[in-house]
């Protein structure tokens, strides 16, 4: 399975991932890669307790950038 994950740089440096469709699901690195792999293995234990629980194992379909316009 794929999911989305968001990322961003937080202001001490560190990489910050978390998935829109599994809100428990949070990570982070010194490095992009180093997030991304963290955040892959918090899914997948994510995933594992959602399913040993019967709890729904949510399915992306699909993902899509929206501008806006900010006024500043």
């Amino acid at each position: 399975m794929q999911y989305t994950a968001m990322l961003r740089k937080a202001p001490d440096g560190f990489y910050v991932a978390s998935c829109p469709l599994i809100p428990e699901a949070h990570a982070q690195g010194e490095t992009y890669e180093e997030c991304l792999a963290n955040m892959k293995e918090v899914l997948e234990l994510c995933l594992e307790y959602r399913k040993e629980h019967g709890e729904e194992i949510p399915e992306e379909i699909g993902t899509s950038w929206v501008g806006v316009a900010v006024a500043v």
